[in-house]
Order: C-alpha cells, then sequence, then structure tokens
C-alpha cells in the first residue's frame, strides 16, 4: 500500500507542476492556484485517510480527480482551439472541489468509524 501512496503522491505533483506551469505560462496567477487546490486537497486526503475505506477512497478519488483534470487541462489547452483556457482553470477546479467535497466527507466519517472502534477495544 505504501507504493501506490507514494505512485498517487508523485501523480499529484505532476499534476501540480502540469497546471502550475501552464497557469504561468498563461499569466493566470489567481485562477492557477484555484486550478492547483484540488491536487494539493489530493495531497492531503491521502495523508490524513487511516481506515481501510478512507484509503480506498483517497486513492480512487485521487486517480479519478488528477487523471480526468490532467485530461481535460491538456484537452482543453491543446485539442480544442475554439475553447478559451481560462474557462478550463474555472471550471476544472469547481468540478473537482464538488467531487473533493463529497468524497472528503466520507473519508472524514470512515476515519471517525476507525476511532470509534480502537475506543471501543480499549473500553472492553
Amino acid at each position: 500500500m505504501k507504493i501506490l501512496h507514494l505512485f498517487l503522491y508523485g501523480l499529484s505533483l505532476l499534476a501540480i507542476v502540469v497546471t502550475g506551469y501552464y497557469a504561468l505560462h498563461m499569466h493566470l496567477f489567481a485562477l492557477g492556484f484555484f486550478a492547483l487546490s484540488p491536487y494539493i486537497a489530493t495531497i492531503f486526503l491521502l495523508y490524513i485517510a487511516k481506515h481501510t475505506t478512507a484509503v480506498v477512497t483517497a486513492q480512487v478519488v485521487t486517480l479519478f480527480i488528477v487523471s480526468v483534470g490532467l485530461y481535460f487541462l491538456l484537452d482543453t489547452t491543446y485539442m480544442e482551439r475554439r475553447l478559451s483556457y481560462k474557462f478550463s482553470f474555472l471550471f476544472i477546479p469547481i468540478w473537482q472541489w464538488t467531487m473533493l467535497l463529497v468524497t472528503g466527507f466520507v473519508i472524514y466519517l470512515s476515519n471517525d468509524k476507525a476511532l470509534d472502534v480502537s475506543e471501543q477495544r480499549e473500553d472492553v
């Protein structure tokens, strides 16, 4: 599981570098920081996940958010010339944050269950 965590950390860092490069290249500093924030949040979710359900949820969400986010960023930047790249720095993170809020709540509840189980074992 540590190797998968390291791979997902690396994938998130790759997404941060690619998105940051595009943001700096296009002089979109505020939108660039907003576009980087979901990837930073995925690293944080991987870090705080303790229970098995929370770990698996964080891993799947990280893989999905990074791969789909990078795909849409590359698609709107290089493939579709008619689309404005500024919109990709606005709408992709909104979609990612919506997904992160829902799954972050699941991870929070799963971690809370893990604490309840360990507290019950100490009482017995």
